[in-house]
């Protein structure tokens, strides 16, 4: 029983890790997150499926009451105690841990290329980037991209099914949120059973909540302030998002509508 609670628990945290690592889209850089958010409306010309909108706003609005008293005041404490290079080393530490998911899914996706670029990332970072805390591989011209489960599967051509807000989770789809457990299950962590590893699960996936939840303080204060619907925005966002993803970040957001800028969001580099 104690190891299904744990179980549980790790795959809780990992999920809402990778929930939070959705939403903001941009994944560790700031400024494209900023850009994203920005092209957030509650209009969109694109039809969305979500015949479950009845059931999706009542776990948005669970969601929105556990991000305004928990999840908020606590980024907010993060920020206040950490330097923005800190958070930056933690980020980066946190993305380099995401990289067996990335690589096998760019094998998955047929991107030889990709996972080139990938695997090397992850050599020169935890190597003379101290772990991953660094990433020299940038600075090197090897730009960091993120993959998941559920782009390949979208590449793989299954379509995205309706619109889905998860408890807990947050913003998905039926495709997205089967692939995210699949991924849970690519990374190494999850098939080690100890209990160092275990506490390891635990404190990784936590972190990586919060230090998700970190940039996006300003940006979804000023949706959720000035949007007419901000369940509508976050939906607008969110699938505009992973249709950027999916498109390996081809999507221009000239094309998107604009809600104002966020001057007060924070620069992290």
């Amino acid at each position: 029983m104690k190891v299904i609670a744990a179980s549980c628990a790790v795959l809780w945290l990992a999920l809402a890790g990778t929930a939070s690592a959705q939403l903001s889209g941009a994944g560790d850089d700031p400024d494209a997150l900023a850009r994203e958010l920005e092209a957030a409306d509650t209009q969109t010309s694109e039809a969305v499926a979500d015949p479950w909108e009845g059931f999706n706003r009542k776990m948005f609005a669970f969601n929105d009451g556990l991000d305004r008293k928990i999840m908020t005041p606590t980024a907010k404490a993060y920020r206040a105690v950490t330097h923005k290079k800190q958070r930056k080393g933690i980020r980066n530490f946190l993305a380099n841990l995401r990289t067996p998911v990335i690589f096998v899914n760019d094998i998955l996706q047929g991107e030889p290329k990709r996972a080139g670029e990938t695997l090397g990332r992850f050599f020169i970072n935890s190597t003379i980037g101290f772990g991953g805390m660094g990433d020299p591989a940038e600075r090197m011209g090897i730009a960091q991209h993120s993959e998941d489960f559920g782009q390949t599967l979208a590449v793989w051509g299954v379509d995205s099914g309706p619109y889905l807000v998860l408890p807990f989770l947050g913003p998905s789809t039926m495709r997205d949120g089967f692939g995210s457990g699949v991924d849970l299950t690519l990374a190494p962590a999850f098939w080690i059973s100890t209990d160092p590893a275990m506490y390891l699960q635990y404190s990784t996936a936590g972190v990586g909540v919060i230090s998700s939840r970190e940039p996006l303080i300003e940006p979804l204060d000023g949706i959720r302030n000035d949007s007419l619907d901000f369940y509508a925005s976050i939906r607008s966002f969110y699938l505009q998002s992973r249709k950027r993803e999916i498109n390996n970040g081809q999507t221009t957001y000239e094309d998107l509508p604009d809600i104002g800028d966020f001057e007060e969001f924070e620069e992290l580099e």
